[in-house]
């Protein structure tokens, strides 16, 4: 692979033999310089905030050694000493340097862990009434100014993994619920710490362009995967709306700050949408797994739901609904959109109705959503190969074709039809890829 300097050596020698304008050098070696500086700064700030947690825990190690041994008055003056330490460095980097990110997110860390130590500390010399789920409010309270005052990131992580926290002892994965809603009393605090981030996050976002940088592209990732993988259990009903709003919310989102950047990696909510979408898709092709996905909020024992349950299901759904209409609108207005996450609402709705009109006993029509359902991953799967085939991009085709590998390799097993005839549409679906790979084929070697 060539070095910055090769790259230079070479753009310079085809500007001089004339292949290469000047105006057009200049501008590709000021991006390979923006380029370098960029994941310059950020291996700089990611040793920095390594380095604070390691010095953070130096510091607890050095002043909690034998600290029993000490009197309580000395233990007291003691715990101070973390959270101080930690406001001079904090002091340091806004008044000496400021313009330094790596400065400001480490010191940021850093006055975070003492404060949790000092904190800590303070409880446990005077023996204070409380539990470690009342220690983790009073610290991430402390901790959310930072994020307003210097505008520090890398704290998010430590802020969100504690207050995820709340979420357990039943912390899992699963996109439909339900989760056990007597055992899970404190989940508020997650909804609140989480809310206190996102302005924040909104900040860091570049809205005068679609292209994001490393600190936004953090924040999302962060923010996008706590919030899918603690949705079943901060949420206590309605989570086929919550799941359906995710795909929908999270892919416009992406659309309208990520999407000129060019890898899946830096596109945080894009890709978990795909994700999520085809996490769903695969649930919905099986007809055993209907019950489960609709049932497991029945809207006839409404009557017995607690107030907790009733907002969140209807908050949920209201949510779903408004990001639809948005994403119509912007459809209708010319903006590309993918047509299948669009539709995506309208067919978990239809699908919906299909299902409580089975279990009333007004008329049998589950086959009739199990083929919708179908027909939808099918289409969207090769929408996928044709959407990656124009565009060039391969990760895309893998996409849908794994979707639609998936599909048929399930339907394989469970499809209840003649031998010969299953053998057949299998062996049409065969000659469907190669057609597909003969037309990628041709592009990629134009």
């Amino acid at each position: 692979m060539m070095n910055n300097v090769s790259l230079t050596n070479l753009l310079n020698s085809l500007e001089k033999k004339g292949v290469l304008p000047n105006v057009a050098n200049k501008e590709i070696q000021k991006f390979l310089d923006t380029s370098t500086n960029a994941i310059g700064k950020l291996f700089l700030v990611i040793t920095a905030l390594i380095g604070a947690t390691f010095i953070s825990a130096g510091v607890f190690s050095i002043i909690s050694h034998n600290w029993d041994d000490f009197p309580k008055h000395v233990r007291g003056a003691l715990s101070f000493i973390p959270v101080i330490a930690g406001i001079f460095v904090y002091y340091l980097a806004l008044f000496k340097h400021r313009h330094s990110t790596s400065w400001v997110e480490a010191s940021s860390l850093f006055l975070m862990l003492m404060v949790g130590a000092s904190i800590a500390l303070v409880s446990q010399t005077y023996q204070m009434d409380g539990d470690f789920d009342r220690f983790i409010i009073v610290w991430l309270s402390l901790t959310i100014p930072l994020f307003y005052i210097a505008r520090a990131s890398g704290i998010a992580f430590f802020y969100l993994l504690l207050a995820a926290k709340f979420l357990i002892p039943h912390f899992g994965f699963s996109l439909f619920g339900p989760s056990d809603f007597s055992l899970n009393d404190k989940y508020l605090y997650f909804w609140f710490f989480l809310l206190a981030v996102l302005p924040h996050f909104y900040i860091t976002l570049n809205k005068s362009a679609d292209r994001q940088g490393f600190r936004s592209i953090f924040l999302g990732w962060l923010i996008g995967v706590v919030f899918l993988i603690g949705m079943p259990f901060a949420v206590k009903s309605g989570y086929l709306w919550w799941t359906t709003a995710i795909v929908v919310g999270y892919y416009l989102l992406g659309k309208k700050y990520y999407n000129g950047n060019i890898s899946s990696l830096g596109r945080p909510f894009q890709t978990i949408s795909l994700f999520v979408l085809f996490y769903t898709l695969t649930y919905l092709t099986l007809d055993e797994i209907y019950p489960l996905v609709f049932g497991s909020n029945d809207i006839r024992e409404m009557g017995t739901w607690t107030n907790e349950q009733l907002f969140f299901y209807f908050s949920g759904f209201l949510l779903m609904v408004g990001l639809t209409i948005l994403a119509v609108r912007q459809r209708l207005k010319g903006k590309e959109l993918n047509r299948y996450i669009v539709v995506m609402p309208f067919l978990i709705v239809l699908l919906f109705g299909i299902h409580y009109l089975n279990i009333l006993d007004y008329v049998d029509l589950m086959w009739l959503g199990f083929l919708l359902t179908n027909f939808y991953v099918l289409g969207f799967g090769i929408n996928g190969l044709i959407k990656g085939n124009r565009y060039k991009n391969v990760l895309y085709m893998f996409y849908g074709l794994f979707i639609l590998s998936n599909l048929m390799w399930v339907r394989y097993f469970d499809m209840d039809i003649a031998f010969w005839l299953k053998g057949l549409f299998f062996i049409g679906v065969g000659f469907i890829f190669l057609l597909i790979h003969k037309s990628s084929q041709d592009s990629f070697e134009k």
